[in-house]
């Protein structure tokens, strides 16, 4: 077993509540994260324990001139809430939400990203899925806020990564939010 933090050894035991609706399993390889500090989580359905969904989020084109770093005009960026449907039974489970999950969704009421409200639509392609939960603060940093807040420590990640990995069809894909 790594030598995980006190906060992402938390985090295994007590996974965030954001993450209450999906299955997960803790899986011990590095995807580019200080393995002390994050967490990876592979996907499955709760409801039938199949591990191939789709995708969704809010696309928004990118206007001209660009306000995001790195985005050209005309291109498509996929706003959260994201969203997770099982291919098998049907079953779909909320992934990430910027307004409400982590340490700027639970204790400053969102952060800096957007989120779609309107126009709700699922990538192409079917996904394995895992998530990285990363905590940059140390435990004893997040026991007062989330008591404060009525969340567990747990609850207060800094980072939060969502990657798929095509069955079939698809693209791979990777969206990364900073929380905190």
């Amino acid at each position: 077993m790594k030598n995980w933090t006190p906060a992402a050894a938390l985090a295994i035991k007590h996974p965030p509540a954001s993450l209450s609706q999906l299955a997960l399993t803790v899986i011990e390889s590095e995807n580019g994260f200080d393995p002390d500090f994050g967490v990876e989580f592979a996907v499955s359905c709760k409801t039938c324990n199949h591990a191939v969904f789709k995708f969704s989020g809010f696309p928004t084109v990118v206007p001209d001139p660009s306000p995001y770093v790195g985005l050209r005009p005309g291109q498509t960026l996929l706003l959260s809430p994201h969203n997770l449907k099982c291919v098998n039974c049907g079953n779909v489970a909320k992934a990430f939400d910027a307004r409400t999950d982590g340490y700027d969704g639970i204790l400053n009421g969102g952060n800096a990203y957007e989120s779609g409200t309107d126009g709700e639509a699922f990538v192409a392609g079917t996904f394995n899925i895992t998530i990285t939960v990363v905590y940059n603060n140390d435990l004893e940093e997040q026991i007062e806020p989330a008591k404060e807040a009525g969340v567990q420590p747990s609850d207060l990640f800094d980072s939060f990564v969502i990657r798929g990995t095509p069955v079939g069809d698809g693209k791979p894909f990777e969206e990364v939010y900073e929380c905190a």
